[in-house]
């Protein structure tokens, strides 16, 4: 099948379920702002949309696009990753459920089981998240290993074929509602940190995993932290060889700055609309130090755009992780200079919240764009890595 045909089937496919979505609004004072770069929802909504978002991910796969790049013995169509990025620019295009629920689970946790897990594996946990019966998340940050993540503390202790886990991660997406947990534990604490990491795959509803939701800035709850106290995992959860967790882990993080990356060229286009249309109304379209700053945010957007582009030609066996950190390091700057252009454009507006359509909510944006800095590895550690691998800059003096 060659990809006009495939988009064809595609095209087909959504056409008699879904109604086609009209563009994002950016007409004044119209419907909701939609500045939240955090999805932020009560428990029964968060539910409710993890639902809906299960039974279309069933309807793709009843249909041959639950799995376009997995391994068709475990029922993936075993396609290129340009047709999973067809089928993805074709399905925006339909009123479809929000898919955000899933995202860990199929973009970092399966990515992670297909990389480094047993056939067993894969087909006990990758393929039923693709078949819409489960989803994971991702146990990776602690409270004092975050972006050192080899420095984690959580410990993973052999006891015959079984193990025991006791440590707490934090900003877990998915937390509350998860069935499977990808985790990062110290196995060894002799060698090196980078060594004595074991991944383990995790059922969120096993004796001793307790989640908790964690309050924001912004006031929402996207993220959770999770106690692991004495939990027992046999060892066919072992995800990877003992002490090769570290490998793994920079594998299911590669998926999770694809997902990262991907998510938000659309609001950050949707987001300078709508700040066009505040300077225009507000006589600061003229202004040539307003127009100085919203040409160098143009310039930045393309950049990132094009360099999204540029990655997404290159196959996926060919990237090498620093073109998913580019491409994470320049949306996350980008979101935070579109909140400093939002503050520099409304003034006291920003600040003082008077009630009127698309002001003082820019807070939200400006606030969500600092844990974007975060999510997908923190941008110092990323830099960094750019810095030494890409550019060839001496390596970051180790403290004694």
């Amino acid at each position: 099948m060659n990809e006009q045909e495939f988009a064809d089937r595609a095209e087909e496919f959504l056409v008699a379920r879904v109604a086609r979505r009209g563009p994002m609004s950016t007409e004044w004072g119209h419907g909701e702002e939609g500045l939240a770069l955090f999805h932020e929802t009560t428990d029964a909504q968060e539910r409710a949309e993890a639902d809906a978002a299960l039974a279309w991910q069933r309807e793709r796969w009843a249909n041959g696009f639950g799995w376009i790049t997995g391994p068709a013995e475990h029922g993936g169509a075993g396609l290129p990753a340009s047709f999973d990025r067809l089928y993805r620019s074709l399905e925006a295009q339909f009123d479809v459920p929000d898919m955000n629920p899933l995202r860990i689970g199929l973009g970092t946790v399966s990515h992670a089981l297909v990389s480094s897990g047993t056939p067993e594996q894969i087909a006990a946990h990758a393929a039923p998240m693709h078949r819409g019966e489960s989803i994971g998340c991702q146990l990776f940050s602690e409270p004092d290993a975050g972006s050192d993540l080899a420095g984690v503390r959580t410990r993973g202790v052999r006891e015959g074929d079984q193990w025991r886990i006791n440590g707490q991660k934090v900003w877990t997406s998915n937390g509350t509602f998860a069935d499977l947990g990808l985790a990062l534990t110290r196995t060894d604490t002799e060698g090196p940190k980078h060594r004595g990491l074991t991944m383990f795959l995790v059922p969120m509803r096993t004796p001793g995993v307790e989640v908790r939701p964690l309050r924001q800035l912004t006031g929402g709850a996207s993220f959770c932290e999770t106690f692991l106290t004495d939990v027992v995992l046999d060892d066919a959860l072992r995800l990877g060889e003992e002490g090769a967790g570290w490998a793994v882990a920079t594998n299911a993080l590669a998926g999770e700055r694809r997902a990262v990356g991907d998510r938000f060229h659309e609001s950050t286009a949707r987001a300078m609309a709508l700040l066009r249309t505040y300077a225009q109304q507000h006589g600061q379209a003229a202004d040539p130090v307003v127009r100085d700053a919203w040409a160098a945010m143009h310039i930045r957007l393309a950049v990132a755009r094009f360099q999204q582009q540029r990655m997404q030609a290159i196959g996926e066996e060919s990237l090498s992780g620093a073109e998913r950190a580019m491409d994470k390091v320049l949306l996350a700057t980008n979101q935070k200079l579109i909140g400093d252009l939002a503050a520099q454009l409304l003034g006291p507006a920003f600040v003082a919240d008077t009630g009127a359509w698309g002001t003082f909510n820019w807070n939200r944006w400006l606030m969500g764009s600092m844990g974007y800095r975060i999510a997908g590895g923190t941008e110092e550690i990323l830099k960094t890595m750019l810095a030494e691998r890409v550019l060839g800059l001496p390596r970051e003096a180790k403290k004694a």
